[in-house]
């Protein structure tokens, strides 16, 4: 079956968080929100940006992941809070929201003392804010949420920190997203030119590689 354009860009972004960092790609939601909103910006030419505030993520029977530790900005060791992607581009109609590691969330609930009863997740969010946003204020939720949506809420702590912390680590994050983007054209069809702009052909890449002596 033919994966999406959306499927092979949140695979490629996870793939290489968790190539990298195999212990703690599952609470890496920072480095897949910085990292998945470049990748998408790329591909598609148009503007995403990573976001940091505060989260509700149901697991089931009642019970949720709550991530609403905005004091955990100001620490170095952080805390309970989470970062996703949203689209910043004046051309969309309806703000989109992105969410790449929705698919650990019930490995972070085993991790970290919550037990989840809920459907396994999807494998990412992606869509737009009316879809899969729960609306409301803390204190007046729904004691549960529809399959496939979240509470979200950005923070200005959030949003400083994220921005301070993509500058103080641009050298890291440009490498993962450009390993990020190599991911992704090799999970293509061969004949496809998505990427024909912003990549060599592979016939070249393929051609200097092989020119490169073997280190042994």
């Amino acid at each position: 079956m033919t994966q999406s354009i959306q499927s092979l860009i949140a695979s490629s972004v996870n793939g290489v968080l968790r190539e990298q960092y195999p212990t703690q790609y599952s609470s890496l939601c920072h480095a897949h929100a910085i990292v998945g909103a470049n990748l998408i910006s790329i591909v598609f030419n148009r503007v995403y940006r990573p976001v940091a505030g505060l989260a509700l993520i149901d697991c089931g029977s009642g019970k949720f992941i709550e991530l609403l530790d905005n004091d955990a900005f100001a620490r170095p060791e952080g805390g309970a809070f989470h970062c996703w992607i949203e689209s910043a581009d004046p051309s969309f109609t309806e703000r989109e929201i992105v969410d790449f590691t929705f698919r650990h969330n019930h490995e972070y609930a085993a991790n970290n003392g919550f037990k989840w009863t809920a459907p396994r997740p999807p494998a990412y969010l992606w869509g737009p804010a009316s879809r899969i946003l729960v609306k409301g204020q803390l204190g007046t939720l729904p004691g549960s949420f529809p399959d496939g949506t979240v509470w979200l809420h950005e923070t200005d702590e959030g949003f400083n920190w994220i921005m301070r912390h993509a500058a103080d680590n641009i050298n890291a994050y440009v490498k993962l997203t450009g390993m990020a983007l190599q991911r992704l054209r090799a999970a293509l069809p061969p004949e496809s030119t998505l990427l024909e702009p912003l990549l060599p052909p592979r016939e070249l890449t393929d051609s200097a590689r092989a020119s490169v002596p073997d280190p042994a």
